[in-house]
């Protein structure tokens, strides 16, 4: 491990992260010291203080917003967006800016109409731009009304601008949007009002910038933020958070039980899809607002002639509202959440989760509350951006966590990959350091809100080394790696990740 407790990775990689703040440009300042203490504090054990067992975190840094919504996009950005309150009977257009993960620059991405992101689907289109589906009504100046309203729109990271898409078939508030492998986006769940659901489901087609209402087969109540998963048969997994995990198949447009979760309803819990696409992963949550939150986690196999729910490792400190995120080497980050809702007894230590062992480890503890109202993501260095909560002193601040596969050694090193691949094709990857290439993978970039992440999804990749690079075998099909921008990792056998290109699959 390095002596000065920094990540082996080299000085270009350290500048684009914004983690030197001597280096940093705009981080220069408050990088190196936090401007606020968090709510919560936790004591350090002396096996916490070495970063190749728990990671590190960076001092927070001002967002200038609070990321409710965020999304990695493939230009060097993160999209995020908040409510706007105040009066009733006039306009709250939302809060937008971006957060350029390599220079650490803040800037804005406003609406140039009136608009209420918040509380939407939000996901990406196969060719990079995101998608939003309902929100709220710009001009109730509360949050709390939860109105609906029955608005799209397209926002397009390379000439940073939002375009107004078609209506909705309905007015939806807290609804969930997937990517098919068509390169379709379905609109699932949310309400129009309290007391009056949204349960039929609506189908955007971006080649023809049109939204259709599925055949009455399709309506079904989801609820509020539906987790949903597209599965390696095609289908659209439900998996919470009520008991009962669901399959939608969108060539027939009908529905069909899978399996319950063993333990019940999981409100405010997650679900995260295991490397491979085929198991799924739900964590925490609680089965009713008056019970507290669990520790017990579950694997559905959905690869098996008759998919069971089934217990895996619990958590060391139960939670609800975090969020999980995929990691490079295999393993499954978990972040923030607390022990009530909204911000009470905030848990402020991560968790990462061995599919192989089934086991959690604790991690070093953050300095911010991060439950209701936060996001985490993926960026292509290996690193996870951790922001939100509207609430507390660090609101609009954002930190950003360094995995212990950071200080195990030197990170290998892709020097060229295609920009673009197909399924069933064979692709080079350059690198020096082929001969210890322990695993290359592809992870999806992600959208994430209210713990709800659909594009989120890692696939390991069939490959054979050779001299100055690997052979790789790209995905089998759409229903696999829904078309659109993937980060490429190689891994080395001491479990450090590359800084990864992007790679349009499909």
């Amino acid at each position: 491990m390095p002596t000065d407790g920094k990540p082996q990775i080299d000085r270009r990689t350290l500048l684009k992260a914004g983690a030197l703040a001597a280096m940093a440009g705009p981080f220069a300042g408050y990088l190196a010291t936090p401007a606020y203490a968090s709510r919560s504090s936790t004591a350090f054990s002396a096996t916490e203080a070495d970063p190749a067992l728990v990671g590190s975190w960076s001092a927070p840094f001002p967002l200038g917003g609070i990321a409710i919504h965020a999304t990695l996009t493939h230009v060097g950005d993160v999209l995020f967006f908040q409510y706007v309150e105040g009066q009733a009977g006039v306009d709250h257009t939302s809060f937008a800016a971006t957060w350029n993960y390599y220079t650490g620059v803040t800037a804005q991405a406003p609406f140039t109409y009136p608009r209420d992101v918040f509380c939407a689907g939000n996901n990406i289109l196969p060719d990079g731009r995101v998608y939003i589906a309902g929100g709220h009504d710009h001009t109730t100046g509360k949050k709390q009304d939860a109105v609906g309203v029955a608005e799209t729109d397209t926002y397009d990271p390379q000439g940073r601008n939002w375009t107004a898409g078609p209506l909705l078939s309905q007015k939806r508030w807290y609804p969930t949007n997937i990517g098919l492998p068509s390169g379709r986006t379905l609109t699932f769940g949310g309400q129009a009002r309290a007391g009056a659901a949204s349960n039929a489901v609506d189908e955007y087609n971006p080649a023809t910038n049109t939204i259709k209402q599925l055949p009455a087969t399709a309506t079904k109540p989801l609820g509020l933020y539906p987790r949903m998963h597209v599965m390696p048969n095609g289908r659209v997994l439900k998996t919470g958070p009520s008991r009962m995990s669901a399959y939608f198949d969108p060539a027939t447009n009908s529905w069909s039980n899978a399996a319950s979760m063993l333990y019940g309803a999981r409100n405010r819990g997650n679900s995260i899809l295991l490397p491979g696409a085929s198991r799924v992963l739900v964590i925490g949550g609680q089965s009713s607002s008056n019970t507290a939150p669990t520790a017990t986690t579950e694997i559905l196999d959905t690869s098996v002639t008759t998919p069971k729910w089934r217990y895996t490792g619990s958590l060391t400190y139960p939670r609800v509202l975090a969020n999980t995120v995929n990691l490079p080497d295999g393993q499954v980050l978990i972040l923030g959440g607390g022990a009530q809702f909204k911000y009470t007894n905030p848990v402020t230590i991560p968790e990462l989760y061995n599919p192989v062992t089934e086991a959690w480890t604790p991690l070093a503890a953050q300095q911010a509350s991060r439950m209701y109202h936060s996001t985490a993501l993926l960026l292509p260095d290996g690193r996870v951006l951790s922001a939100g909560q509207n609430d507390g002193n660090l609101a609009t601040y954002g930190e950003v966590f360094s995995p212990p596969y950071l200080f195990k050694g030197p990170r290998p090193v892709i020097t060229g990959a295609p920009s673009a691949t197909g399924y069933r094709q064979h692709m080079s990857v350059a690198t020096p350091d082929a001969a210890d290439v322990s695993s290359v993978i592809v992870i999806k970039a992600g959208s994430v809100t209210h713990q709800v992440d659909t594009d989120q999804r890692a696939l390991s990749l069939t490959f054979t080394a050779g001299e100055g690079g690997v052979d790789v075998q790209t995905p089998a099909d759409a229903n696999l790696a829904p078309p659109g921008f993937y980060m490429l990792f190689i891994v080395n056998t001491n479990g450090v990740p590359s800084e990864a290109p992007w790679l349009h699959i499909g």
